[in-house]
């Protein structure tokens, strides 16, 4: 190449790629929740709970900034569709904790997520692959 890269020209173009690569998966994620029939908050409380292994309605309540009332309607309709199952709290009897049902753990999975995105770089001849697979290399050394 003769012409000089700028910065800019570097940037925008980094820019541009990071938005595809983004919308890819944005369009994964609301396509699992659409075909699992999950709300954003109800995704939200499943990845809660995987993280916490367990959880109070309170936490979640308080974690997602809603009402106990709200918490529990959502839990209920998790519980009812065998994502969460709700058992004895052994430090307090009068309170349940939320955990996850291996059903509910499948469904945190979204097999799709990267599928787009590596049927783009199929799309690539080999030549093309090896400079970006280079490319990638360099830039993931030099951020570190």
């Amino acid at each position: 190449m003769d012409h000089q890269i700028s910065l800019d020209m570097l940037m925008k173009t980094y820019t541009e790629l990071a938005q595809k690569m983004s919308n890819y998966r944005i369009k994964a994620f609301v396509d699992h929740l659409r075909e699992n029939e999950l709300t954003l908050n109800q995704f939200s409380i499943l990845t809660k709970i995987q993280r916490e292994g367990s959880c109070l309605s309170i936490h979640l309540a308080q974690h997602l900034k809603i009402k106990a009332a709200s918490i529990t309607y959502l839990v209920d309709s998790l519980e009812q569709r065998g994502y969460v199952t709700r058992i004895e709290n052994p430090e307090d009897r009068r309170s349940q904790r939320i955990t996850l049902t291996d059903k509910g753990l499948d469904v945190l999975f979204i097999p799709d997520m990267d599928q787009s995105v590596e049927q783009q770089f199929e799309q690539l001849d080999e030549e093309d692959k090896e400079m970006v697979f280079l490319s990638i290399r360099l830039l993931n050394r030099k951020l570190k």
